[in-house]
């Protein structure tokens, strides 16, 4: 499709854009993909208009042509100097190619879609109710508290629904690789899961 030779990274990147079918810090690859792409070849990837790039923070956007380009992947040979990883992943886009002329959808609609957990955890009560909650966990019923207890019980309450929010397909909780940039305010919000801090969100389909 293009005259220029893609990277086997540089093609992943574009998968894994595509199939997350959003936009993606580049924290994201870094981090939870273990996709490294240099700056070099990022900016390669734009000036052959495959992706939009916007910063602060660093953000990956398959561009039309960007969904063109990985949609002639699925079904395509493996790329030279794939490595084994590589070329599971490319056994795995032929099933898919098979899947989506079966179906007889676009690639694009395939990928948009998300099943949403269907979990047994209670859906968030409001803010107020929250609130509520945590003071009664620190004090009886006309007690005065201070503020400080009653923002540690609702950080609690903060922690749990972030880690289950984790769990759905649509929402992205991840460290941020610029360490340098983080300030007492993000090492303090950072929610850990796994072993991990995670310091940014996304939300979107």
């Amino acid at each position: 499709m293009l005259d220029a030779e893609l990277t086997p990274v540089q093609r992943f990147v574009l998968i894994t854009l595509m199939i997350k079918a959003t936009p993606l810090p580049n924290t994201y690859f870094t981090n939870v993909a273990h996709i490294g792409l240099k700056a070099d070849k990022r900016r390669e990837l734009q000036v052959l208009g495959l992706i939009k790039v916007t910063e602060r923070p660093l953000v990956l956007e398959l561009t039309e042509r960007g969904w063109g380009q990985a949609i002639s992947e699925l079904g395509g040979e493996v790329p030279p100097r794939a490595g084994s990883a590589g070329g599971a992943l490319y056994v795995a886009l032929e099933f898919l190619r098979g899947l989506i002329d079966h179906l007889g959808v676009a690639p694009s609609e395939l990928f948009t879609l998300r099943v949403r957990s269907t979990g047994n955890a209670p859906a968030p009560a409001d803010f107020e109710a929250s609130i509520r909650k945590a003071y009664g966990e620190v004090a009886r019923a006309g007690e005065y508290v201070s503020l400080a207890k009653v923002r540690k019980a609702l950080q609690t309450d903060i922690d749990s629904t972030l880690a289950r929010l984790n769990r759905e397909s649509d929402v992205h909780l991840i460290p941020n690789s610029q360490q340098g940039d983080l300030t007492d305010a993000d090492r303090s919000a950072a929610i850990k899961i796994g072993n991990q801090d995670r310091h940014l969100i996304a939300i979107g389909s």
